[in-house]
């Protein structure tokens, strides 16, 4: 017997902005856990003939009846609605189609949620339990965001809506709290974390981002990292490395170490391999330690928007269909993208008197109609055909990459990681890119002369102690030694400005070094930035490439108290602010690098005169 679906919607009105109630709602994953539904385990996504592609899910209703459905992927707008599609194999029900649609009132503070569930039953079992399970679902979705009004005041962090009972072991805690509060970390923010450890939910402790909780406790981000960090070494936390799927941005798999991480890792959703990339496909995360906490991190949701928030747009568009939308305003780079396929189109943002009101888009299985077009966010309607022979998933996803995720090429520059974490290297032989890295090198003048003049223990000595001096600037500015290599030194940062800014204080203040050991170093420094690979050496992470070989030729070109580098940095507006603040002669000149085929121009920096306060 055939049953027929039965549609339900419930709407209420809340003192929110769409965008709050849109972080809240769009986190289906958390949502799920509040309303009582269950752990999933999710097959990689599949397509059959040309539907669209969907993941076999499986789960047991109050842990006893089995259930299995296919879910299609999510569709949805950013900040107005979403809809997710589910055709059932074994359980109650038949098929779902439900979702949320939100709408702005006069007041942007306050929204209209309208919550549409369309319910199929299979049999007469999933007829009599709608009304107690599927509406009472619904209810509970609408009492997550009354929840959430009544605790908001109290609690500004990520939001946990009902009160949650672990297993802390709180003797274990507070005892390590109190190693870790002895050690560099900023010693105020370890009630956040304790805060956190205790009482939210598992899926909260077991995936834990440094600067996303920096954010949601509105403290500095690099301080968190370190008391992460910290709180690794004394037992608190463990952490693990993510690998990113460069186009869906999700995480596809797990490492406990770096000696783990694999060259080469498939998306299933996207369809393609991707090589390991240091830069932004490897994750740093953290989770608590199981001595202080059992947590166990189960899957309720994969699909939803907060699940891949830099996807604005995500729609199926069906064979011969049409969809019409508008770009939605938004001040980064976007692109349109279909998924699997991976065929894409630059969106372009600029003024309304330089684009047109409406863009056709037509997509066949060889690619877009268009590579680029030009549009006004927010106000150019786009008409995409799907000319295909297949279903496609199209979405709108933004091209930078979220600040908020602390990837390998960052971590592995940093002193500290290196210092806490020296077993944290890639396998023998492992070779992992990155895309830009800033490499700095430092060489004493005149060192021979210097081991004649005052004899070899003195020299050595002075060498040491210039070698700490080194350690100590180039750590205060996010950067790692990498080796030294005789008197030379050879450092690693993830970021130009601050390998610039080393070098800076390298200089500014060698002469008060001097002063302080009663010594006489100049330093020659160079630097430069580019892609680089990164590997095992000596059980340590090192790096190896033409950027690399430049920084080291750069460098050579220095003639000592001065400081060499690219003409490019000068492009830099963050290198400009830091020159803004300093009192240095800047001399532009080209040079011919032994082995680089080009001449290069260079910039020379030098004080005009040395800080000895």
């Amino acid at each position: 017997m055939k049953y027929s679906a039965k549609k339900y919607i419930i709407e209420q009105h809340f003192p929110l902005s769409k965008e709050k109630i849109w972080e809240l709602l769009g986190d289906t994953d958390r949502l799920n856990r509040f309303i009582g539904l269950f752990p999933v385990t999710f097959s990689p996504a599949k397509k059959v003939g040309d539907d669209t592609f969907y993941r076999l899910a499986e789960a047991k209703v109050a842990g006893l009846v089995p259930i299995v459905w296919r879910e299609y992927p999510f569709q949805w707008v950013t900040n107005e609605s979403y809809m997710v599609e589910r055709r059932y194999e074994k359980g109650p029900l038949a098929h779902f189609l439900g979702g949320i649609e939100l709408y702005e009132q006069n007041n942007k503070a306050k929204t209209t949620v309208r919550l549409i569930g369309e319910f199929t039953p299979r049999n007469l079992l999933g007829k009599a339990a709608l009304p107690f399970t599927a509406v009472r679902s619904m209810h509970l979705t609408m009492k997550y965001l009354h929840d959430y009004l009544s605790n908001k005041v109290k609690d500004q962090t990520a939001y946990t809506p009902k009160k949650v009972t672990n297993k802390v072991n709180i003797p274990e805690l507070t005892k390590l709290e109190t190693q870790l509060s002895k050690l560099p970390v900023d010693s105020s923010y370890i009630p956040y974390l304790h805060q956190h450890l205790v009482e939210k939910m598992d899926h909260d402790v077991t995936q834990m981002r440094p600067y996303e909780l920096a954010r949601h406790w509105g403290v500095n981000p690099d301080e968190v990292l370190r008391l992460f960090l910290y709180a690794t070494k004394v037992g608190i936390l463990n952490l693990s490395w993510n690998l990113i799927c460069p186009n869906c941005r999700v995480s596809k798999v797990s490492y406990n170490t770096l000696s783990q991480l694999e060259n080469e890792f498939h998306c299933d959703l996207c369809g393609i391999n991707y090589d390991a990339n240091f830069e932004n496909y490897v994750e740093l995360y953290f989770s608590v330690h199981p001595s202080v906490r059992k947590a166990y991190a189960q899957s309720y949701c994969v699909g939803g928007p907060m699940i891949s928030p830099h996807v604005k747009i995500q729609k199926v568009i069906e064979k011969g269909e049409t969809y019409k939308t508008v770009i939605p305003p938004y001040h980064k780079k976007l692109r349109i993208r279909v998924l699997q396929a991976n065929h894409t189109v630059d969106i372009q943002s600029v003024p309304s008197n330089q684009s047109k009101q409406a863009v056709e888009l037509d997509y066949r299985n060889s690619g877009w109609s268009e590579s680029t077009i030009s549009v006004t966010p927010g106000n150019t309607a786009i008409t995409i055909h799907n000319s295909s022979p297949e279903d496609i998933v199209v979405v709108v996803e933004q091209g930078e990459w979220s600040q908020e995720v602390v990837t390998a090429a960052k971590i592995t520059a940093l002193q500290e990681f290196r210092d806490l974490f020296s077993s944290e290297v890639l396998a023998p032989g492992q070779q992992v890119g990155i895309e830009n890295v800033t490499i700095l090198f430092s060489d004493l003048q005149g060192s021979t002369s210097l081991y004649e003049v005052v004899g070899d223990a003195d020299a050595y000595g002075q060498v040491r102690r210039h070698f700490d001096y080194l350690t100590e600037m180039i750590s205060k500015n996010s950067g790692s030694v990498v080796k030294t290599i005789g008197d030379a030194v050879m450092a690693v940062f993830h970021k130009p400005e601050d390998g610039f800014q080393a070098a800076l204080h390298i200089q500014k203040h060698i002469a008060e070094f001097n002063d302080k050991n009663a010594g006489d170093i100049t330093l020659k420094v160079g630097l430069y930035s580019g892609p680089a690979i990164a590997v095992n050496s000596n059980d340590r992470i090192d790096y190896f490439g033409r950027t690399v070989n430049i920084a080291a030729r750069i460098q050579g070109q220095s003639t000592g108290n001065d400081i060499v580098f690219h003409k490019e940095y000068l492009n830099n507006s963050t290198i400009q602010f830091q020159l803004e603040k300093e009192d240095v002669i800047l001399e532009s000149f080209h040079a011919n690098l032994r082995g680089i085929s080009d001449s290069i121009e260079l910039v020379r920096l030098q004080f005009k005169k040395t800080d000895k306060a």
